[in-house]
């Protein structure tokens, strides 16, 4: 089977700041509605902004 991915970032100030989890679960959502499945997530440290950033592997299968 040959496989599709796509990928999302979300910046949060740390793991304890949930100001974004309505829009994070929103677009989980979404995503899942389109097929999506989430395979990976990786939480980075961005230096420059100083800021934490969520990022999300997806996949379906490829059409």
């Amino acid at each position: 089977m040959k496989w599709q991915y796509t990928t999302a970032q979300f910046i949060t100030s740390g793991l304890g700041d949930e100001s974004g989890a309505g829009d994070l679960e929103t677009a989980l959502n979404q995503l899942g509605a389109d097929g999506w499945e989430l395979v990976s997530t990786t939480l980075y440290h961005n230096l420059e902004a100083q800021q934490d950033v969520i990022l999300l592997v997806f996949k379906r299968p490829a059409v």
